[in-house]
């Protein structure tokens, strides 16, 4: 079995969370999507994160999601989406998945009530992991958060037993190498700019938290097997009109056209406030996604 430090440092996809046609969670549909990307050769798996729609989901709902990966999954270990801006919410939810069978835990800084202050975002994941059952990997997204999690906190964060990793969303490389610099070798720095692997791997950064490894999981296994080839090369640049394909419609409803497009679910619906790729785009995002394979 694939253990969890192994697996964080490959590519945990955070996946999406598929929807039937009167917008309930789809949990065969969410069973086919590990299926896909596990036969893709990806290391873990990562449901109720952003690209998950978690915001989005009820707290039943993001349980039942993350029952879904746990019972669907081979072998790759799960890390489940946590975040909540209420400590006991965070905690509430991590006892839950760790009921559910998941391995460890990711959660964002506290989101609408921020602070200029780096000792209340530490103070606020400390409490987390305090009375977390399972670790915890941080999870850096100032777009929806407000500001990056200070380097220094992590580095201090860095120093508890169960912290594991951070996922760095920022799209910052030299942020992301700060972090490298400054954390200890055992705790994972983790790339979640999907453009942005490639480079972070060839100076430091441990594996890759990536949107669009929903679709095109082979294509990432292509960049993380062999960083310094020229073939992992063609491939980073192969995803790069996929990923201007997410700057215009968003991840997740670009990831779900793309698991349309290669027969993995049959609705790409999301829920609002996220809109999906509007039909004419498909034709976009299926060319993208062959450009891509084509690479490998």
């Amino acid at each position: 079995m694939t253990t969890l430090q192994t697996a964080l440092a490959g590519e945990t996809p955070p996946l999406v969370t598929p929807f039937d046609e009167n917008g309930a969670v789809d949990h065969d549909a969410l069973a086919a999507v590990v299926d896909h990307v596990e036969s893709g050769g990806v290391d873990g798996l990562f449901p109720c994160g952003t690209t998950g729609e978690f915001a989005s989901l009820t707290a039943e709902e993001q349980t039942a999601v993350i029952e879904t990966v746990v019972d669907a999954s081979d072998d790759a270990p799960v890390v489940a989406g946590v975040s909540a801006p209420a400590i006991d919410d965070a905690v509430a939810k991590a006892e839950a998945a760790a009921d559910a069978g998941a391995d460890a835990v990711v959660s964002t800084p506290p989101y609408f009530h921020t602070s200029k202050d780096p000792a209340g975002v530490e103070a606020f994941f400390a409490a987390v992991a305090d009375r977390s059952p399972l670790p915890l990997l941080l999870y850096n997204i100032p777009v929806y958060v407000g500001s990056s999690i200070d380097v220094t906190t992590v580095a201090s964060l860095a120093g508890r037993d169960d912290v594991l990793a951070i996922k760095d969303s920022s799209g910052d490389l030299d942020y992301t190498l700060d972090l490298v610099r400054e954390t200890p070798e055992d705790v994972l720095v983790l790339q979640g700019y999907d453009t942005l692997l490639l480079p972070g791997l060839r100076t430091g950064l441990d594996g890759g938290v990536n949107a669009l490894a929903n679709v095109v999981p082979e294509v990432f296994e292509t960049i993380l097997a062999e960083p310094q080839s020229e073939t992992a090369r063609r491939a980073s640049d192969a995803i790069t009109p996929l990923f201007d394909a997410c700057d215009d419609h968003g991840f997740a409803s670009v990831s779900k056209a793309g698991l349309v497009h290669r027969g993995v679910i049959d609705s790409a619906a999301v829920r609002p406030p996220l809109t999906a790729v509007p039909d004419d785009e498909y034709d976009v995002v299926g060319a993208a996604i062959e450009e891509a394979l084509d690479a490998i």
